[in-house]
């Protein structure tokens, strides 16, 4: 999905930093007036992202430390970007290529890392022995009618469960109220 696009981008990243080192051009000059609104635009949204890796990091909730993770991605390259573009301005134009080849290899690693960590989540693995134990403890005591727990299961469901739960009641219980202890 977005890993496979930011991998795809990172290699032809790569590849054009190559054809740029392999033709020995410089091209790489920036004006002063350019110079100023790069240094100030990287700089001012760093400033915001960083602020934002903080913020987000307070929180306990994985979809906002999620995000938290993605502003710090972007605070490493935007600073990897500034100073490859400084030093390409300033001393040689072959160290802007080469720090695109930094940050796409940055972005390969950091993206495949995520994909690898997520991979869990995503095949519905079956939850932790401790995990199942404790709802089958819930499930016990959810209701003095149940009799008998058949099976508890617990499937990853993104960063959820997905729970089954088998009961036995009482047979003659009437549907309804099976029906509602059930839910």
């Amino acid at each position: 999905s977005f890993a496979s696009v930011m991998a795809t981008l990172g290699l032809q990243i790569i590849l054009e930093s190559v054809r740029s080192l392999a033709s020995d051009e410089d091209e790489f000059s920036l004006t002063k007036e350019q110079e100023q609104w790069v240094v100030e635009i990287m700089l001012s949204v760093t400033l915001v992202k960083l602020v934002l890796v903080v913020y987000c990091r307070s929180f306990t909730n994985e979809i906002v430390k999620a995000y938290a993770q993605d502003h710090f991605f972007d605070v490493i390259t935007n600073l990897i970007g500034l100073v490859a573009a400084l030093l390409a301005n300033y001393v040689e134009g072959w160290i802007d290529p080469v720090g695109a080849i930094i940050l796409a290899l940055y972005t390969i690693r950091t993206w495949s890392m995520t994909v690898l960590e997520n991979v869990n989540s995503l095949v519905g693995r079956s939850a932790a022995p401790e995990y199942l134990q404790k709802l089958t403890y819930l499930c016990w005591n959810h209701h003095k009618a149940i009799r008998h727990i058949d099976t508890v299961r617990a499937y990853t469901f993104g960063s959820h469960y997905f729970v089954e739960v088998d009961i036995v009641l009482p047979s003659e219980m009437p549907l309804q109220e099976a029906h509602d202890i059930g839910n």
